[in-house]
Order: structure tokens, then sequence, then C-alpha cells
């Protein structure tokens, strides 16, 4: 799976950003949980978080 990062930024001032924010965050947390590896890439360089 591959997912973009949508936490690390200013907290959007519109409400439907701010909601969308929330549950791409919940989902990317539920799928790390039950993920072997999680690999977290900046700038093209891949690092290990998990596994």
């Amino acid at each position: 799976v591959v997912s973009n990062e949508v936490g690390m930024g200013i907290v959007p001032d519109n409400r439907l950003a701010r909601f969308f924010r929330d549950m791409a965050g919940r989902l990317n947390q539920e799928v790390a949980r039950v993920a072997d590896e999680v690999y977290l890439v900046v700038s093209g360089i891949p690092l290990k978080v998990k596994g």
C-alpha cells in the first residue's frame, strides 16, 4: 500500500480538509498496525519504521 502523509503540515482551515486529514491518518495507522513492515519515504530515501 502506498499512501500520502497528510498530518505533518499545517492544520487545514477547511472543515472538510481537516476531516480528510484525520480519516487518512487513522486509516494509515490501522494499515501500519497490521502490516509486517512500514516505511516512510523522505526525499526518495526509505526509512524503516516497523519490521
